[in-house]
């Protein structure tokens, strides 16, 4: 039997996405504020890896880079390197119970924004290390929510 995969609700996930990438937040908010986009992201390719993988990263990464204003390629590199670790892994993240699967969107949101500020470093630009864990923290319990969202079916051969 094929696998049916939720095409509409993740063009509103990624819509969703965008928008809560988008809204402003002021303060010492602002370091908190996850990677809403690369969060989705990761969920597809742990969620459905043989529909979702690299290209689709490349491209989300992209969009991500048009969207926040870096340098072309910024958020693409990122993004192509957790959709290939999580492509690496998707034989197992794929039957992850939740908790494993926290963990598991933890160390690779926690391994994107090493990545991200290392670039943004090589680029001159000052990034603060402070928030990262507690961004990291905060992606990873959005988790359940997003797969809810995208509708999570566990597929069993």
């Amino acid at each position: 039997m094929a696998p049916s995969y939720p095409t509409t609700n993740v063009i509103y996930a990624m819509v969703l996405a965008i928008v809560l990438q988008l809204v402003p937040i002021q303060g010492t908010l602002f370091h908190w504020k996850p990677n809403f986009i690369l969060l989705v992201v990761i969920v597809l390719i742990i969620n459905y890896p043989h529909k979702y993988g690299l290209g689709f990263a490349a491209l989300m990464g992209l969009l991500a880079d048009g969207i926040f204003g870096t340098t072309l390629g910024h958020f693409m590199f990122v993004f192509t390197l957790c959709g290939g670790i999580l492509e690496l892994l998707s034989r197992w993240t794929h039957y992850f119970e939740l908790s494993y699967r926290i963990v598991a969107v933890f160390l690779v949101t926690l391994f994107a924004a090493f990545t991200q500020t290392l670039v943004a470093n090589m680029q001159g630009i000052s990034v603060p290390l402070d928030y990262l864990p507690g961004m990291t923290i905060i992606s990873a319990l959005l988790l359940p929510f997003i797969e809810r969202f995208i509708g999570r079916k566990h597929e069993t051969q």
